[in-house]
């Protein structure tokens, strides 16, 4: 049965803010419980500001955010996965419109754009576009790019800007001809051990059975 949850997202841009900065990538997870979301890192503008190396930006800047999109629901879930931009909220229109903005979903040996406009644009991202199937444990990265001019006019300083974006997770049952979920760490680890283990009994049962056999030659020699 497929089921469908859009998620909303309001991102922010500041230009030399006094916002509190962060060392991280934006990250969304979803767990599949009730259709529940994690957001990280926010900011005190909004919760689900996946922006945190777009604040306090300078005339001149060309800076690039990762955004890791990734499904942590069960092995009995798969997720499609889409995107949309709404655009600037109307009192930012004017202070994004100078700014650049380039979304790219990271892929080896590709530099296919599936964004390039002014900041305040739906641009390509106007419908739904698709961005990859999720099986637990898989994520998809996009990396996004802002360009500040350096010619940018001093009007715009300690300027805040608001984006909106939306994800669509289109949840579906797994199918027996899907493969397998990626094996996660956990799931590794607990294989490892069990290999270990039964190494370690091999090698007991090995010792204990040369010592037998000395014992019972030693019995006969006497």
């Amino acid at each position: 049965m497929k089921k469908f949850i859009v998620l909303f997202v309001t991102i922010v841009i500041a230009l030399n803010s006094i916002l509190p900065l962060y060392a991280a990538d934006g990250k969304v997870s979803y767990s599949g419980d009730a259709g529940q979301f994690v957001f990280e890192p926010g900011s005190n503008k909004s919760l689900t500001d996946l922006f945190p190396d777009f604040k306090d930006v300078m005339p001149g800047d060309s800076l690039t955010q990762k955004i890791t999109v990734k499904n942590k629901a069960s092995n009995k879930v798969k997720v499609k996965l889409y995107i949309r931009s709404l655009g600037a909220h109307e009192d930012s229109v004017e202070f994004l419109s100078q700014l650049g903005l380039k979304v790219q979903k990271s892929e080896e040996n590709k530099m296919e754009y599936m964004f390039d406009a002014s900041a305040n644009e739906k641009a390509q991202l106007t419908d739904w576009v698709y961005l990859g199937t999720l099986y637990s444990g898989g994520e998809v990265n996009l990396d996004v790019t802002l360009n500040v001019p350096v010619e940018l006019d001093n009007k715009f300083q300690n300027s805040i800007g608001y984006l909106d974006w939306e994800f669509k997770i289109e949840e579906l049952p797994i199918e027996p001809e899907d493969p397998k979920p990626p094996q996660t760490g956990s799931n590794f680890m607990l294989w490892l051990s069990v290999m270990l283990c039964s190494f370690i009994m091999i090698i007991i049962l090995l010792v204990w059975r040369k010592k037998d056999k000395e014992n019972k030659e030693n019995a006969t020699n006497r």
